[in-house]
């Protein structure tokens, strides 16, 4: 009779261990939104096995193919080399306009997207990004982070500073502006030039954010030419000397000149507007496990290094960047773009 009693008490424990165990487990994932935020112990191992059956993953971008796309995409597939990438480029305005029609029409070809903070913001805002959990979000910035409820909407992944670049055979290191003030004195007057694209409205969203609007209109009254060229465009105009200055010029631009000797320097007026590139997943992503894998890679500590080594700065706070200044991450709404863009035009398009 104890015997029996006994093994009573023991498949009793056994039985409540099992249903604790099975209850607290987490579910295995079988939706694309599942794969996105499963958080289980063998995370790696599904993610893995479900990429395998896949075997490919389609990756739309804006980034710069040679600098940025090419580097880590190669990488990641000798990690995983049963994941065929194939690579979309393309701008924001042609980028958005198709990935929104093709998700509008059920046509779900994008597996991960990559965009910059006012494009992340807008795809964010229309409902068509699938909020994602990786083990490495914890390692990146938080401004640089879109949060949604178990994880992210977008994450960075490379960082671009916005602020002043100048010839150093025209102005020496000490005379150099170290201030947005420094910009407004009047011996500068005339002798800069700024970029019409989103990198100029960027940069003057970060004053008006920072200082105000009358701050904006008396850097207005300094006379700066405007440009509707890239950044790195600019860039060449102050190498070529046809500028002594441009403050809506990229660290990660200099660097590249510095590297091949151009005579620039850069100097972050703080706090320096971030151009970020953002990782995200749309919703209905057809390849989710290697999608997953891609994300994770991309915003890894390896990953981060290879952004650094092809001259951008990483939002990862245990990668150290060559110069540390403050930051202005941004903008956090489509409402506030527009503003940006109003004021733009108000003050140097209208000036």
């Amino acid at each position: 009779m104890k015997l029996k009693l006994y093994f009573f008490v023991l498949f009793f424990i056994l039985a409540s261990a099992l249903t604790a165990y099975a209850a607290g487990a987490p579910k295995k994932p079988t939706t694309a939104a599942e794969v996105a935020l499963y958080t289980g112990a063998d995370r790696q191992q599904i993610l893995e096995e479900g990429a395998k059956k896949e075997g490919k993953l389609t990756f739309y971008t804006t980034g710069i193919l040679v600098q940025t796309v090419r580097p880590i995409v190669d990488t990641f597939q000798k990690k995983y080399p049963y994941i065929k990438v194939e690579i979309w480029r393309a701008g924001t305005q042609e980028l958005i306009p198709r990935f929104s029609q093709e998700f509008a029409a059920g046509k779900y070809t994008a597996d991960v997207i990559e965009l910059t903070q006012a494009g992340g913001v807008m795809l964010q805002e229309m409902g068509l990004l699938q909020a994602f959990h990786s083990p490495n979000l914890a390692s990146v910035e938080e401004g640089s982070v879109s949060k949604a409820p178990g994880g992210a909407y977008t994450a960075g992944h490379y960082v671009s500073g916005i602020s002043l670049a100048y010839n150093t055979k025209v102005i020496k290191k000490e005379e150099a502006p170290k201030t947005y003030h420094d910009l407004l004195d009047p011996k500068w007057k005339g002798k800069m030039a700024m970029a019409g694209s989103n990198t100029g409205i960027s940069w003057v969203g970060g004053l008006l954010e920072t200082f105000g609007e009358t701050f904006v209109d008396k850097m207005s009254k300094q006379k700066i030419a405007l440009h509707q060229v890239s950044a790195r465009a600019l860039l060449d105009m102050v190498i070529s000397g046809e500028y002594a200055m441009a403050p809506t010029t990229m660290d990660s631009h200099v660097n590249k000149s510095k590297q091949k000797g151009a005579p620039v320097l850069w100097v972050p007026l703080e706090p320096v507007p971030a151009y970020i590139g953002q990782i995200m997943l749309p919703k209905n992503s057809p390849h989710p496990y290697a999608a997953m894998l891609f994300i994770d890679f991309d915003l890894s500590r390896q990953g981060g290094q290879i952004y650094v080594a092809n001259g951008y700065d990483s939002p990862r706070k245990d990668i150290p960047g060559e110069l540390k200044y403050k930051r202005y991450y941004g903008p956090s709404s489509t409402k506030q773009e527009k503003r940006w863009n109003d004021i733009f035009a108000k003050y140097f398009l209208q000036s």
